[in-house]
């Protein structure tokens, strides 16, 4: 991996206790929490995606584009089933074709 120049500072609220419990954890590895932190900016970069760990499942951004598509086929196919259809001809003159 490649060395990168620290030229921004970035700072963010938190809780107390909540840091104070991830620095013994992080010291246990011999790391300090400006490590961890710049490793998960450059994961997410090179991932081009908030990591997976970070993200509830069903709100993953590719989960959701799939969620949408297959609820559009399931709409298209709700709508064939009850009779819901347009005719070529309708569909062809609606785009011009």
């Amino acid at each position: 991996m490649m060395m990168l120049i620290k030229n921004q500072q970035f700072s963010f609220h938190t809780n107390d206790k909540l840091l104070a419990k991830a620095q013994k954890i992080a010291a246990v590895e011999h790391l300090d929490m400006a490590t961890i932190l710049n490793s998960v900016l450059e994961k997410m970069v090179a991932q081009g995606d908030v990591p997976t760990d970070f993200v509830d499942e069903k709100y993953n951004r590719r989960d959701k584009i799939i969620q949408s598509l297959y609820d559009e086929i399931e709409q298209a196919y709700q709508d064939y089933k009850n009779g819901r259809v347009t005719g070529i001809d309708q569909t062809f003159s609606k785009y011009g074709l």
